[in-house]
């Protein structure tokens, strides 16, 4: 025999061509060393989704089984390195592009053709193979989010006169991207399964370690969020020894986790030395964990100003009561995105005719033609009530 990579076989003597099908399922069931068997599925190539999927399946049981820490270390090890890996050889969104073209295989003639032959290989592992006379071209084709609260929904920091269509959104919401599925459609089957055969290389990037392992156990709330916790820590070491971008989800993940817990020294500590990485998705997330720790929230307030996320920071301050603070970072910020109105109605809802006229003085001083918009008139009028009032 003439071995012919990657899954094929001449038999020069009765003239035959193998083509070798290795049964995925059962080598991956057949080992307990799991840092082995994913080894080997990470090193396929023409069954990569496949192997994916198994990889994926593999981690989120032994998670589910809470096996020991250093043994899911190990697994992470393996697959963290895999993607990093092929991102440096290009080999993970690198597809076949020849189009998919229905693969037949001849019957052979003569002895040996009838069935397809299961041998047993000097490892135990099973192979089938598959005679055949010829090999038509088979192409090999391919197959958190968070979204902000409240403080995305007041923007623009101009007279109520202009459209809408030329407001400008600074610090826009993040919106969690939803994958439509293709195969729900009849028509798309087709494309569906040259996406999934274009897939060269089963590497599990963090974005999918996230919504295929981390997410649905927490879902589920099958494990404790301590050890959950654990297991998120040593991916971290990993990407972190790899170089690998970890998905914000997943440190937006770990801080529900530790809030959860009422953990929140060790969430702080996290925040402090940079085990969780700044990110806008971060910040919110700790503004809406710490209504229940105010030194989680003010980590949370801090991040989205060293992130120069100002508009963001400037809404929280509006929000919190602190309107006039606000207006102090938002005119030294140049921060053109806030409506108005949200301030005149803070100062409003204080009662304190002082600061309305303060805040209706900056707006006249900061915006050209604000005297003529409606707000100008609303909350003028209203503030000569409160003075009305007062002096009776």
């Amino acid at each position: 025999w003439t071995f012919l990579v990657p899954d094929l076989i001449c038999d020069v003597a009765n003239k035959l061509l193998w083509k070798i099908h290795l049964d995925l399922e059962a080598i991956s069931a057949s080992s307990s060393e799991v840092p082995s068997v994913l080894e080997f599925l990470q090193r396929r190539k023409l069954e990569a989704n496949k192997a994916k999927q198994l990889c994926l399946a593999i981690m989120q049981t032994m998670i589910l089984e809470r096996r020991p820490i250093t043994m899911v270390a190990k697994a992470m090890d393996v697959l963290v390195t895999s993607y990093s890996l092929s991102l440096k050889t290009g080999s993970y969104f690198k597809g076949i592009k020849t189009e998919r073209t229905p693969s037949s295989v001849p019957n052979v003639s003569g002895p040996g053709q009838a069935t397809d032959v299961f041998t047993s290989r000097t490892d135990g592992k099973s192979v089938q193979h598959e005679p055949a006379t010829g090999v038509n071209s088979v192409s090999f084709s391919r197959p958190s989010t968070y979204s902000s609260s409240e403080m995305e929904d007041n923007c623009i920091f101009e007279p109520s006169k202009i459209s809408s269509n030329d407001t400008q959104f600074v610090g826009g919401k993040v919106d969690a991207s939803a994958e439509s599925s293709t195969t729900d459609n009849p028509l798309n089957a087709s494309v569906s399964e040259q996406q999934e055969s274009q897939l060269t290389s089963p590497a599990i990037s963090p974005d999918e370690m996230y919504r295929s392992v981390f997410a649905p156990i927490e879902e589920e709330m099958t494990v404790e969020p301590s050890y959950l916790v654990a297991i998120i820590l040593e991916f971290f070491r990993c990407a972190n020894l790899e170089r690998v971008k970890v998905h914000p989800s997943v440190y937006v993940l770990t801080i529900q986790l530790l809030a959860r817990s009422e953990q929140y020294a060790e969430l702080s500590l996290f925040i402090i030395n940079k085990v969780i990485e700044p990110s806008k998705e971060v910040a919110l997330q700790l503004l809406e964990s710490g209504r229940q720790s105010l030194q989680i929230r003010k980590l949370g307030s801090d991040m989205l100003r060293q992130l120069s996320l100002n508009h963001d920071y400037v809404l929280l301050l509006v929000q919190d009561g602190y309107y006039l603070e606000a207006l102090r970072y938002a005119r030294k910020h140049k921060v053109t995105t806030i409506r108005p109105s949200l301030f005149l109605e803070a100062a409003f809802t204080s009662n304190d005719s002082q600061h309305l006229a303060a805040v209706l003085r900056f707006f006249s001083d900061f915006i050209p033609g604000f005297r003529s918009t409606s707000d100008f008139f609303t909350y003028y009028n209203v503030l000569n009530e409160m003075s009305s009032s007062v002096t009776a």
